[in-house]
Order: structure tokens, then sequence, then C-alpha cells
């Protein structure tokens, strides 16, 4: 009789603990700034090319230099501190098109001021 209730009593805390014993999830193990500012400067360098390009509507008007400083916002979004150019339209155009580039999140604030100077002039053929 009591290898009979042993065993009913060792089936019965088989079943009732089954649904309580879990595998614990690893820990997560936190990414450095560096490898998140790397990966957020390849797709800035990827979104930047993508949308800068020399204007091919407006030949005539699109010549000229434009100097920029800017930094990314917590959203991923770009926030222009400064934007000179002696061309008006080339300047509108870029800032423009940086309003529309969005590389991700960038929950830290880990991004430096960021300094360019682009030079828009057609290709030669």
């Amino acid at each position: 009789m009591r290898t009979i209730a042993s065993r009913l009593l060792l089936i019965l805390a088989t079943v009732f603990t089954m649904n309580y014993v879990r595998a614990s999830e690893p820990p997560a193990t936190p990414v450095p700034n560096h490898i998140k500012r790397a990966s957020m400067e390849r797709a800035l360098d990827r979104a930047l090319n993508k949308n800068l390009a020399f204007p091919l509507l407006a030949r005539e008007n699109m010549i000229g230099e434009v100097e920029l400083s800017f930094v990314i916002n917590k959203e991923g979004r770009i926030e222009v501190l400064t934007c000179a150019s002696q061309n008006e339209a080339l300047k509108a155009y870029v800032l423009r098109k940086l309003a529309r580039i969005d590389i991700g999140e960038n929950p830290e604030g880990i991004w430096r001021t960021t300094h360019m100077h682009l030079n828009f002039r057609p290709e030669k053929a």
C-alpha cells in the first residue's frame, strides 16, 4: 500500500509542478555605446547617400556649397543646428531633405554634434 500511495503522490506532485517549472531567461547583456554609435553612423551614411543627391531637375540653380552642423535627437531625427550657404534654394533643398531622414531610435542620446561640408556640382560627362 505504501508503494502505491507514494507513487500516486509522486505522480500528483509531478503533474502539479509541471506548470510552475520554467527555464529562466538569460540575462540581457547591455550593448556598449561604441557599438550602438557605429550602427547609427552606418544608418546615417546610408540615409545621407540615399536622400542627398544632386538635384537633376533644377541643375542651373543648385550649384554651390552648404555647411551645416546637426545632432540626432532621441527619436532618431536630425536636428539641424546651423546651415549656411550662399545659394538659398540649395540651402532650402538640403534642409528639406534632412528633415525626412530617420535613422532609428537613439534612447541614450549618444550622438555628438556633426559638422558637414556639402559640395553640389554636376558630374562632368
